[in-house]
């Protein structure tokens, strides 16, 4: 796993990418630990609080609080993408479901969000998703979420 500050940054550092496009229906969620995983993931065991979130046959994003020890293991790559990937959750089956072609019952998956981002989606229960966005295309996305919950009364 890399170790360069930038790519990793300590939360005393953080600044949040949605920190300027945020509104009522919409938590940020940025600050989470974000690791993707290729290869060989059988092994990997998510620890307290992390959540292994597979969108691929050999691909995973393992997702938690603090800075724990990540997986290691024969034909394991990791890559921190803490700094790289903004996140949000947000409520409604139906603001999803107009907000991309994933299906709620599939989920966790990758695919397109607001007409073309890739994304990584996934439900949290009681209708609730979280979503996993590049950094730099985070704001735009929220926006367009908040415009979404707003045209649906929320």
């Amino acid at each position: 796993m890399t170790r360069l500050a930038f790519l990793s940054p300590s939360p005393e550092a953080f600044a949040s990418p949605l920190a300027r496009a945020l509104g009522d229906g919409v938590t940020d969620v940025s600050q989470l630990r974000k690791l993707e995983l290729r290869g060989a993931l059988d092994g990997v065991t998510p620890g307290a609080g992390e959540d292994l979130l597979r969108f691929a046959p050999s691909r995973a994003l393992l997702v938690g609080e603090g800075a724990t020890e990540p997986p290691s293991g024969p034909g394991l790559r990791v890559y921190d993408m803490s700094a790289a990937l903004a996140a949000f959750e947000f409520e409604g089956e139906d603001a999803l479901r107009r907000l991309t072609d994933l299906e709620p019952a599939q989920l966790p998956a990758a695919g397109a969000i607001a007409r073309g981002t890739w994304a990584l989606v996934e439900a949290r229960g009681d209708g609730r998703f979280r979503v996993f966005v590049p950094r730099e295309l985070g704001h735009y996305v929220v926006e367009v979420v908040l415009d979404t919950l707003r045209g649906l009364g929320r």
